[in-house]
């Protein structure tokens, strides 16, 4: 018998316990907590289990609170703004995806969909950082804005497997493609308009 052999299978037993997480974020509650506080592991776990009906959700839901921050509280513009959010947010998503196709970057929408729409999550807590007192609104607002930012270039460099100062350069592209991608529909709807 070896005496080195208990002590290899206990070294090996703590190492592969140590490696698994100690929890399975399965389920939505578990997913939504994970992204607020275990980004790392949930936005891994996201990559590898993307849930596009889960993502939606959360970004209709950030759209009505956001809504009801401002005061609109009509059915018709909770609805208006559930689905703003949800068209912005793919067309976004899309935009990302074209940018990391340029950058030989192959990631799945669905993949990219489900990070994106959980790393929006930080934005519900806006409502509770402007009802603060006024010294401290601004400094929570700012807060918020920074963990929302961080959160979305966190999620994308992970959906791409790429560096998050890359992600730095991929997504203002992204926004700036959208502005643009807007503002020539705009124009031809008046053109057209125009031609009627």
């Amino acid at each position: 018998m070896n005496p080195t052999e208990p002590d290899a299978i206990a070294t090996d037993t703590i190492d592969n316990t140590l490696a698994k997480p100690p929890q399975s974020l399965g389920t939505f509650l578990d997913r939504l907590y994970g992204t607020l506080f275990l980004p790392s592991f949930t936005f891994e776990q996201l990559k590898a289990d993307p849930s596009f009906k889960q993502a939606a959700f959360i970004v209709a839901l950030v759209n009505v609170l956001e809504s009801l921050r401002l005061s609109q509280v009509g059915i018709i513009s909770l609805i208006g703004a559930s689905i703003g959010g949800l068209v912005g947010w793919l067309f976004f998503t899309f935009l990302l995806k074209q940018l990391a196709s340029a950058f030989q970057k192959e990631v799945s929408m669905p993949e990219l969909l489900t990070l994106t729409g959980f790393a929006s999550l930080p934005w519900v807590f806006m409502a509770p950082a402007l009802s603060l007192p006024p010294r401290l609104r601004l400094l929570a607002a700012i807060a918020v804005i920074i963990w929302f930012i961080t959160w979305q270039i966190w999620s994308t460099s992970i959906a791409l497997s790429i560096k998050s100062w890359k992600t730095l350069a991929i997504i203002p592209l992204a926004i700036s493609g959208g502005v643009v991608a807007l503002i020539w529909l705009g124009n031809t709807f008046k053109i057209l308009f125009s031609i009627l």
